[in-house]
């Protein structure tokens, strides 16, 4: 009988001490700079990756994070947040850090304006969330 409550509180001490809190993780990619958005004319047509551009999908197209990342974009003006997925490349304009899908756009409240500031962060492995610091600061 000591013996099994030995080992049971042992087990219980080993899974408490095992546990910790899940934190979400930090965003260690961010950048700020403006947004636009895709014109309605595009829609139906391949993006970059292969996947038809859609207005109503949450995507977007930056011109280094990888496919298929997840990005939080923060409008700084309204707080206004929407999470996208990046699919295609872009925007080619010089003064811009990423083009989203007109639903995002307007979820942000950007519809209006066309362009607008905006603070792009993401979750990227750290190796290539360092990489692309680099290249951002090398662009600029």
């Amino acid at each position: 009988m000591k013996q099994n409550v030995w080992l049971f509180g042992s087990l219980l001490l080993i899974m408490a001490c095992s546990l910790q809190a899940v934190e979400e993780p930090a965003f260690n990619f961010t950048q700020s700079g403006k947004a636009s958005y895709y014109a309605n004319s595009l829609a139906g047509r391949p993006t970059a990756s292969g996947i038809l551009y859609h207005p109503d999908s949450l995507t977007a197209a930056h011109r280094h994070l990888p496919f298929g990342t997840v990005v939080q974009v923060i409008n700084p003006a309204t707080q206004q947040e929407i999470t996208v997925t990046i699919n295609d490349r872009g925007p080619y304009h010089p003064h811009r850090i990423i083009d989203l899908s007109r639903a995002a756009a307007k979820q942000i409240g950007i519809i209006q304006a066309g362009v607008a500031p905006v603070t792009v962060k993401a979750i990227l492995p750290t190796t290539v969330a360092d990489s692309l610091q680099q290249v951002v600061k090398y662009v600029k």
